[in-house]
């Protein structure tokens, strides 16, 4: 789903330090839709200056009096709560939140709900929730900071978001690499001389196993390869210098 079919709604929204921080954590994330229900803090100097860059999804936001309201113009609206509801929806985790539930919704708009430092969503507005979605904490002080609740659920979605390539933050070796690694360490066991009870097979089978589970990068490869290379030089250097000295 894009990002501008997904609204952040803060409903009663209490401080205006929260509301700021918010807005700052969504802009970090790439988000620009926020929408406040009746805020109960000034939504101005303080609001904007802990915003930073994001001070314009502060300028910019819709209101709206009641979240009810709101769901006339959002198509779907996943509350976040802390409460363990009797009723009979459905409760995910953010992360299923971000990798499940908004992929299948990309024709419409979509609102996250956040309910007041105090008490959070009120039972009726929970009701006009389609999903429930909860963060999972430690249970000795499972209640999060209205700002923090924000950025986790921001950051998954756009973890969720980004191309496979955008997260591979490793630099791993190409399939080609690896076994071009795995010829040279057979390459220098076949050229080592193996005591006849060593199985080379055996050996090779292993370091595959060792070194697959490793997820080596390039650079691992080439410092291998490089460590490979010395101990053949050492090697045949070394088997030279004993020749010579059987030849005297």
């Amino acid at each position: 789903m894009p990002k501008d079919h997904l609204h952040f709604i803060l409903v009663r929204t209490q401080f205006a330090s929260n509301l700021g921080a918010a807005a700052r954590i969504l802009k970090n994330m790439g988000f620009g839709r926020l929408v406040l229900i009746r805020p109960r803090c000034e939504v101005g100097a303080e609001a904007r200056m802990l915003a930073m860059k994001g001070a314009d999804l502060v300028d910019d936001a819709v209101y709206y009096p009641s979240l009810h309201e709101a769901r006339r113009q959002i198509r779907l609206l996943v509350g976040t709560t802390a409460r363990s509801p009797k009723s009979g929806k459905r409760r995910i985790g953010s992360r299923t939140l971000a990798s499940q539930l908004v992929p299948r919704f990309r024709s419409g708009p979509l609102g996250i709900v956040f309910g007041p430092e105090d008490n959070g969503l009120s039972k009726q507005e929970l009701r006009l929730c389609e999903w429930l979605v909860e963060i999972p904490t430690a249970g000795v002080y499972p209640v999060l900071n209205l700002a923090q609740a924000v950025g986790v659920v921001a950051y998954d979605l756009h973890l969720a978001s980004r191309e496979p390539d955008d997260m591979q933050f490793l630099h791993l070796a190409e399939p080609a690499e690896f076994q071009s690694l795995i010829a040279h360490l057979e390459a220098v066991l076949t050229s080592s001389g193996l005591p006849p009870h060593l199985s080379r097979q055996r050996i090779l089978a292993r370091l595959n196993r060792i070194l697959g589970r490793a997820q080596l990068e390039k650079e691992d490869v080439k410092l291998l390869r490089s460590l490979l290379a010395l101990v053949s030089r050492s090697h045949s250097e070394h088997r030279g210098i004993g020749s010579q000295e059987h030849r005297e």
